[in-house]
C-alpha cells in the first residue's frame, strides 16, 4: 500500500482545490471511478461548497528583513484566509500566528473556514521554532489569496453482488499530503475494494471517497431515495498506520449485525482494541451517513488515541507517508476482510436430526477433544471453549441464533466456527440459511 499512499499524498487537495483532479485521477488507476461535482455555492442544510482558494504571496517582514515565506507550503495559511496587507505590533501579531510547541518543527492545518467560509479572517501557521525568533516589534504582513467558482469532487467505486444490499466504505480526501488522517484509510479501502473484486459476494460494496462532512453530505443529498434504502450498512476508515490500539464506536442505535461483526473480527484479529460508544472514536462522516432521512447503521474504525488529540502528528505537515507503520496498516486490511467475511457468510441454522449425534464416530469426524487429566492431549489453548461450545451447540440448531451471535456468545472467531459448521452441513446434519442484513427503512421529511 505504501506506494499508492505515496501517489495519494502527492497532489495538493481540499475541499475544493486544483490537486484534486489529480487525487482522482490516480484513484482511477486503482479502481472503475463515478466522479461526482457539486459547483462552488451550492447549499444544502446550511453547508455551503467552498470557491477554489489559492495562495499567491504569505510573508512577514521584521525592520525590512523576511522573517518567514510560507509560498509554496501548503500549510502555511490558513485554508480561506482573506488577503491583508499591513503594519502590526507583535501583540497584534500573535493572535493572526498558529503555532504548537509541542511540534516545534511542525506546521499545523488551520482548516476551519473550509466548513465555515462564513466566518473566514486570515491566519498564518508558523513552525514553533521560527514563532521563538520573533518577539516584541513592528511587523510588516503581504498574505495574498486569490478566490474562483471551482468544483467539488466526489467519487464513488461500486461492486456489485447478488443482491443489491450494499454495504459502504467512506474515506475523506480533503487533507492535503496527510497521510494517516487520512490517505491511507482511502489506500486501505482501496485495497479492500480491490480484494473485493475477487470474491463472489452477496452484498454490494461501495467506496464513497470525498471532502470529509461536506463530500458526503451533497453526495447524499442528491442519491436517488431507492439507492439510500439499498445502504445497509457501512463503515468509515481513518488513521490506520500510527501505534494505537484499532478503536470501533458502535452504530448509533448499537446492536447491529455490524456491531458484532466488529466486535468479534477486532477481538480475535487485531493485537490490540478499544470498542467505544457511538462518537467516542476520533468523530467523523458516521455523523452523516446516520442522519435522519438516511440512518444508515455505520462504525467509524481508526487507531484514535485520544477524542480530542487522536495521534501525536495530527493535523500537522509532520503526518507524511513516512510516519506509517506499514504492519499496522497491514493489520487494519485483515481486520476489515474479517468484518466483510464474517457479514457476507453470517447465517442460522437447522437441524436435518434428532438426538445426539455422536461427533467423535467416524462416520461424522466432527468431535472437538476437550481437557481430559487422564489422557495427554497435545491441545489448543481454548480447546474448552470449543467443548462448551459443543455442549450448547446442537440447541443452536433452531434458526434461533445466528453463527455470528453464537460465536460472541461462545467467545470464539467467527471465520473458524464459519468453517466448523460448514462441515456439519457437508454431512448432511444442518442446512445453513443466510442472516441477511434487514434495512429499517427511514422516514424522509415531508
Amino acid at each position: 500500500m505504501m506506494p499508492l499512499l505515496r501517489d495519494l499524498c502527492a497532489p495538493r487537495t481540499a475541499v475544493v482545490a486544483d490537486g484534486n483532479d489529480a487525487l482522482f485521477a490516480r484513484l482511477g488507476r486503482e479502481l472503475p471511478l463515478e466522479i461526482f461535482r457539486f459547483d462552488s455555492g451550492d447549499s444544502f442544510n446550511g453547508w455551503i461548497v467552498p470557491d477554489n482558494w489559492r495562495v499567491k504571496r504569505a510573508q512577514i517582514f521584521r525592520d525590512g528583513k523576511l522573517v518567514f515565506d510560507g509560498a509554496g507550503q501548503a500549510l502555511a495559511v490558513g485554508y480561506y484566509s482573506k488577503s491583508f496587507s499591513g503594519d502590526l505590533d507583535w501583540e497584534d501579531l500573535k493572535p493572526k500566528l498558529v503555532t504548537n510547541p509541542a511540534l516545534p518543527e511542525a506546521t499545523m492545518f488551520h482548516c476551519m473556514w473550509q466548513y465555515r467560509p462564513w466566518d473566514a479572517d486570515w491566519r498564518l501557521c508558523v513552525p514553533h521554532t521560527v514563532y521563538q525568533t520573533l518577539g516584541p516589534g513592528r511587523y510588516r504582513v503581504e498574505l495574498e489569496t486569490e478566490r474562483e467558482p471551482g468544483e467539488m469532487l466526489v467519487a464513488h467505486s461500486h461492486k456489485a453482488g447478488h443482491s443489491e444490499k450494499t454495504i459502504v466504505f467512506n474515506a475523506h480526501t480533503c487533507h492535503p499530503h496527510m497521510a494517516n488522517d487520512g490517505f491511507a484509510g482511502v489506500a486501505i479501502f482501496v485495497k479492500l475494494m480491490q480484494w473485493l473484486a475477487t470474491q463472489d459476494t452477496f452484498y454490494s460494496y461501495r467506496l464513497v471517497a470525498a471532502p470529509e462532512h461536506i463530500g458526503t453530505v451533497f453526495y447524499l443529498r442528491d442519491l436517488p431515495v431507492d439507492d439510500v434504502n439499498r445502504l445497509v450498512s457501512g463503515f468509515f476508515q481513518e488513521m490506520p498506520g500510527t501505534h494505537g490500539a484499532i478503536k470501533a464506536t458502535s452504530t448509533f442505535l448499537g446492536g447491529q449485525k455490524l456491531d458484532l461483526a466488529f466486535a468479534n473480527a477486532l477481538r480475535h484479529h487485531a493485537r490490540r482494541y478499544e470498542l467505544v460508544p457511538w462518537r467516542k472514536g476520533a468523530g467523523n462522516d458516521e455523523t452523516v451517513w446516520e442522519a435522519p432521512g438516511y440512518e444508515v447503521p455505520f462504525v467509524e474504525v481508526t487507531r484514535c488515541e485520544d477524542q480530542f488529540a487522536p495521534f501525536r502528528e495530527y493535523h500537522s505537515s509532520l503526518d507524511t507517508p513516512e510516519l506509517m507503520d506499514a504492519a499496522q496498516m497491514d493489520e487494519m486490511l485483515l481486520v476489515l476482510k474479517k468484518v466483510v467475511d464474517s457479514l457476507e457468510n453470517d447465517a442460522v441454522i437447522h437441524r436435518r436430526f434428532d438426538g445426539l449425534i455422536c461427533l467423535s464416530n467416524p462416520q461424522y469426524d466432527l468431535y472437538m477433544e476437550r481437557p481430559d487429566p487422564a489422557v495427554v492431549k497435545d491441545l489448543d489453548a481454548d480447546a474448552e471453549k470449543w467443548g462448551h461450545l459443543l455442549d450448547c451447540l446442537f440447541r443452536y440448531f433452531d434458526g434461533g441464533k445466528t453463527i455470528l451471535e453464537i460465536a460472541q456468545k461462545h467467545d470464539l472467531p467467527f471465520d473458524r466456527l464459519h468453517r466448523y459448521l460448514k462441515r456439519f452441513e457437508e454431512k448432511g446434519l444442518v442446512t445453513l440459511q443466510r442472516s441477511e442484513i434487514e434495512r429499517v427503512l427511514p422516514k424522509r421529511a415531508a
